[in-house]
Parts: structure tokens; C-alpha cells; sequence
């Protein structure tokens, strides 16, 4: 018999189980026939080719910004190194984290805080950023040719932006401030000192996330591919194959479930174990772990482009050039979102759900989901790159096996409670309990189940298995736990947490009202309801009564909440709000001595009030000299 490959044709819509069991618009290929039309994909099209303003002097019309989308080339030599020494990058744009891409790259920074930071080109300071999580202190810089630049987690900026921001933070009363200051207000010129490296915000090990964005439409691009200093000769590592059953009927080696299979090989040439065969039938999707190591760096990075070949046919390709932050959330439906939960590995499909929409794949043949039905042998190449073009390539075949008998529709898990389409607004209501998902909160259709357990320590009401941890959710969807049975003076305190393996509880930020508790949340998982009425603890660590403070440069707090988190802090001196600024990771709260609004040689009375987000509030009050 002839051998014969298929593929689904998007829009086709395969499900889940009989309950709607139809593959529409299927395309036949027979050997030597042409590929047919390629299907692609991009959100942002219009943004990759060119860019066009007006000047603000005059009517003058200015091209600032052309990029060559066929050749995938950028302006060259426009922007130089942030940095003043050597560039080493613990991480790199695309890298593959925790519900997001990488939008940066992060440079070295030796270990240490307070490295000169300069600006990569000629700009304007259009956007300020202080925040005790995420960039941290971040600065932002937009240049005459229509991109901007972003350096995030800076210890500090320079004399003037630090005591522009001062003035802010006192005008509001807030450490956390998001500022746009006046156009022109602060402009630097290329290599000019803007700030010095830091730890801030979201940050786990003293670095500079630096950033190349689109100015217009904000979209972070790949900064290696603007001819940086960073020498990577090197091609990318491959670990993992994976080989996917999308049906009920679909079949990896006789079973209905993915075969891992380990990679051997290495230089960018990799192969299957000696002796390894794969057997499919049905719809079957493939996916990859990778990674990418730079020259004279240890730390695993991400790959920039994959593509997936079938005898010879590219019908899969992505590549991490740009990408909007409204999509990073995507990330849980690119990869094996269940393996990395179970094995925290990062595998990339080369086969596209239903509602992944992201704007990274350019390429691609009705999703890259290969249907094989007929006998024969197909060989497969997965191709992939980083972004100085270093390749590996792993080759494969796969051998179509009819089944020995037809599949029976799959029995729907002893949970289940209904079938929610990924399309559609879904809406679950049993007892105590309901789940709203808006349209587009999953990636393909669920059989989504439910059922309850008995309460946790801790806890005022059963443990609520909404679905199972290993299926993402890219949208908040309403939770709504029963609780009526809560004593009245205790239904402000009460929130619903979700609960880890070991039962410890994170907070979902809820409220209750007319017998039920609800929240918004973006994960399933064991889900119960708790009441929270510990105050935070205040720990003083440099500070007591009548302590001389003269010769100390700041006071210092640890402050912790056991459940809901901290909410709010405020601190006053002799009666005036004083700038406290917060390091969650660290628990640390702290006051720098400002000389300016506030003298020495006098006995000062300190007020430091801490609010966890149930309104529990914890003062602490102390008199020192200073």
C-alpha cells in the first residue's frame, strides 16, 4: 500500500472524546505531491516591516525604524553595550520561564550591585519605574529611530532622576511609583551614565535586564540580534524527544499517552537511542527540549527558533524575535505544560493547540499535527537554532501501525462534570461551589472534572479539586466557594487560598459576600477557604528605644504575614510621613536617612504601621536620637 501523510487542516476542530469526535477539511499528501497553501500566523505583521513619524520640529517625514522581515536584520552598530566591561549574560531573550518568555537579556554584573550603567544610544527618559517586585528600579529610554531601551533592576539612577522620583514618591505617599515625566525632562546622550547596576524588584541575584523595545507598540525584540559583543559559537542542546497521541484513538507505540525519549549525540548532530522505533497511529504532534549554552557562560539559555520537518516538508517553525507582553502568558500552551509541572522540564511542541495565538509562529501547516493512518515510514527533523544561527538537528522516523481493533470512546474521568469548550464561556455550578471561564481561558476543549475532599488543617471548608494542576489556564476565572457557615465576625477575615502539595496555602485575593467567598485565579488546583486574623509581625533589627542613630545610614524592619501578604506599609517621623522602601523578598522594610527633611541632634519618635490584605494592622512605635 502507498504510503500517505495527512494533516488537519485549521480551522479544524478535533475534541476530545465522542461526545464530538469530527475532524473536518482534512488534506491528503501523497508522495511527490506539493505542499499545499502554508497557514500563517501574525499578530503583529504590520510592525515588522517599518515604522514612519513625523518630526516634532517641523512637517518633516522620518523612516525611525525598518527591519528586513525576510532577512531577519536589524540596524547595526546603532546601539552600544549598557555596560562598561566585558558582556556575559546569565540569561537571554526567549528564555522559557514561569508563565512567561523572557523579555531581556540579563547581564552579569560580577555579583556585585553598583556598576555604571549607560545609555545604548541617544534618547529621552519616557517612563520611570520604582517597584518593590518585578523590574524593580527600572529606567526607560526612547531613541530618535523609533525602538527604546529598558534597564530594570538598577540599584539607583542618576542624582537628578533620584531626586525627581523623591519628590513623587513624597508628593504621593508611596515607595511604589510608576512616573512619565515630561518629554525632554531627562535626555541622555549616547554612553552617558543613567544609573548603576542592581538587585531590585523580582530579582534573585545582582544583574541588569536589559531590553531593545518597539517605542510604538511597546513589543520587546531580540537584543542579540543587534550585533552585541557576546560570543556564542556554540549550538544548541538537545535532551528530549517527545511524541504526542492528540485523540482518544491516536496511538505512540501501542499506547495512548507521549513517549519521552532520551537524545544521544551532541555538535548539533543528535539520533535516537540505538534500537528506539516509534510506532504511531492517528493524530500525533512531536516536541523538543532544548536548550542553548553562550562561550564561557554555565547557565542554560533559550533556544531561538524551532522548526518541525516531515519527510523534507517544513510544517512547523517559530522563532523568538519579538513579541507583545499581553502574549507571554501563552508560554503555558507552547510547551508540555503537564511535564513541566511533573518533572519540571521545559519541552516545546511543535504542534499548536487550538487557542494559542501567540505571534511567534510564522510558519506553520495546519498546526504541525500530523495524522497517520495509512502504513508506512515518515521521517521526521526537528531543526534548532539560537539566535547567532549555532543549529542542532535530531532525525527520526516514524512507522504508521494500523491498530489491531478500533478504540472504544474513552470513559470520562470519575470527576467529570462537564465538557467546557475552549471557544465559549463555561460555567460549572454544583455544590458550594461554582467556576466561571470566560471565553478563551483554555487552550483546547477539557473535560473538565470537580469533587471535593475533606478540610485541611486550617481550613473552613472542604478541599475543592477544581480540575487538576497539570492543565493550564491563560485567562482569571471566577471561584466561588460556599462558606455561609462562617461566624459573622470572622467573613471579612475569610479568602480562599490554593493549596500546594504539601498544604501550604497561597492566597487568591477574595472577599465574601451573601454566603459564598470569591476570587479570581488563573491556575486549577485544590482550592479551600481560610480565615486570616494575624496581624504581620514587625521585627526591628538595627533600632530600640533610645537608640543613637546618628551614625546609622538607614533603619531596618523585618516584616512577615503568614497568609493573605502585606498590603500596605507607612512609617512617620515626629508626625511626617517618611519613605519606607520594601524588599518582599527579603522581608526587609527600610527607611534611608534623609538628611534633607530631616535634621540631626534631637530625639525622634518613629510610628511604623504594616496591614496585611485582610486589614489585620500591626504598629510599632519607638523613640530614638538621631
Amino acid at each position: 500500500m502507498g504510503r500517505l501523510i495527512s494533516f488537519l487542516f485549521f480551522p479544524a476542530l478535533f475534541l476530545l472524546n465522542s461526545l464530538s469526535a469530527e475532524v473536518n477539511d482534512r488534506l491528503t499528501l501523497l508522495p511527490g505531491q506539493p505542499p499545499p497553501e502554508v497557514i500563517s500566523s501574525s499578530l503583529s505583521a504590520e510592525a515588522h516591516v517599518r515604522h514612519t513619524t513625523s518630526s516634532v520640529d517641523g512637517d518633516a517625514t522620518l523612516t525611525v525604524y525598518s527591519h528586513d522581515a525576510a532577512n531577519n536584520s536589524f540596524p547595526s552598530g546603532y546601539f552600544i553595550s549598557p555596560v562598561e566591561f566585558p558582556l556575559s549574560l546569565s540569561a537571554n531573550f526567549g528564555e522559557l520561564r514561569t508563565n512567561a518568555f523572557h523579555a531581556g537579556i540579563d547581564i552579569r554584573t560580577g555579583g556585585v550591585t553598583g556598576r555604571r550603567v549607560l545609555a545604548a544610544a541617544e534618547g529621552h527618559v519616557y517612563r520611570i519605574l520604582v517597584s518593590p517586585v518585578g523590574y524593580g528600579r527600572a529606567l526607560y529610554i526612547e531613541h530618535p529611530n523609533g525602538l527604546a531601551t529598558v534597564y530594570a533592576h538598577l540599584d539607583r539612577f542618576t542624582v537628578e532622576i533620584e531626586a525627581y522620583i523623591r519628590e513623587q514618591q513624597y508628593r504621593r505617599q508611596s515607595f511604589h511609583v510608576d512616573l512619565t515625566p515630561p518629554r525632554g525632562m531627562f535626555r541622555f546622550e549616547q554612553g552617558e551614565l543613567i544609573g548603576y547596576s542592581g538587585n531590585t524588584g523580582s530579582s534573585f541575584g545582582p544583574h541588569l535586564h536589559f531590553e531593545i523595545r518597539e517605542a510604538a507598540t511597546q513589543m520587546p525584540v531580540n537584543p542579540l540580534l543587534f550585533d552585541f559583543d557576546v560570543k556564542d559559537n556554540l549550538p544548541p542542546v538537545l535532551y528530549t524527544l517527545a511524541v504526542y497521541p492528540l485523540t482518544h484513538n491516536s496511538l505512540v507505540n501501542g499506547r495512548n499517552e507521549p513517549l519521552f525519549i532520551p537524545l544521544d549525540g551532541g555538535r548539533g548532530r543528535y539520533h535516537l537511542p540505538s534500537g528506539t522505533s516509534i510506532e504511531v497511529y492517528g493524530e500525533i504532534g512531536f516536541g523538543i527540549e532544548a536548550t542553548d549554552f553562550l562561550n564561557n557562560a554555565p547557565n542554560r539559555c533559550g533556544v531561538w527558533s524551532v522548526e518541525l520537518l516531515l519527510d523534507n516538508k517544513s510544517v512547523y517553525r517559530h522563532e523568538l524575535t519579538r513579541f507583545a507582553f499581553g502574549e507571554l502568558r501563552y508560554i503555558n500552551s507552547h510547551i508540555d505544560y503537564a511535564e513541566k509541572i511533573r518533572n519540571r522540564r521545559d519541552i516545546q511542541r511543535t504542534f499548536l493547540q487550538p487557542n494559542n495565538r501567540m505571534s511567534i509562529y510564522g510558519h506553520h501547516v495546519n498546526r504541525g499535527i500530523g495524522l497517520f493512518y495509512n502504513e508506512g515510514t515518515t521521517g521526521g527533523r526537528i531543526v534548532v537554532k539560537d539566535a547567532y544561527k549555532n543549529r542542532s538537528v535530531v532525525d527520526f522516523s516514524v512507522r504508521t501501525v494500523m491498530p489491531e481493533e478500533e478504540a472504544l470512546p474513552p470513559k470520562p474521568p470519575g470527576n467529570f462534570v462537564m465538557l467546557m469548550r475552549y471557544d465559549q464561556p463555561n460555567r460549572y455550578s454544583g455544590d458550594n461551589v461554582s467556576v466561571s471561564l470566560p471565553a478563551g481561558a483554555l487552550y483546547d476543549d477539557l473535560l473538565f472534572g470537580l469533587h471535593a475532599s475533606p478540610p485541611v488543617n486550617g481550613s473552613l471548608t472542604p478541599v475543592y479539586h477544581i480540575h487538576d494542576e497539570f492543565t493550564p489556564v491563560h485567562r482569571n476565572y471566577q471561584l466561588s466557594i460556599g462558606a455561609d457557615k462562617i461566624p459573622p465576625e470572622l467573613r471579612e477575615k475569610a479568602l480562599i487560598v490554593n493549596l500546594n502539595n504539601n498544604n501550604s496555602p497561597s492566597p487568591v485575593g477574595s472577599r465574601w459576600n451573601d454566603g459564598y467567598v470569591s476570587g479570581q485565579t488563573n491556575v486549577f488546583g485544590r482550592f479551600t477557604v481560610m480565615v486570616d486574623t494575624i496581624p504581620p509581625v514587625i521585627e526591628p533589627l538595627n533600632i530600640a528605644p533610645g537608640r543613637d542613630m546618628s551614625n546609622r545610614p538607614m533603619i531596618s524592619f523585618r516584616v512577615r504575614d503568614d497568609l493573605s501578604g502585606i498590603a500596605t506599609y507607612n512609617g512617620y517621623i515626629d508626625g511626617e510621613w517618611a519613605l519606607f522602601e520594601f524588599d518582599p523578598k527579603n522581608d526587609h522594610l527600610f527607611y534611608v536617612f534623609d538628611k534633607k527633611r530631616i535634621g540631626q541632634g534631637k530625639n525622634r519618635e518613629l510610628e511604623l504601621i504594616v496591614a496585611d490584605e485582610k486589614e489585620n494592622i500591626s504598629v510599632y512605635n519607638v523613640e530614638f536620637y538621631y
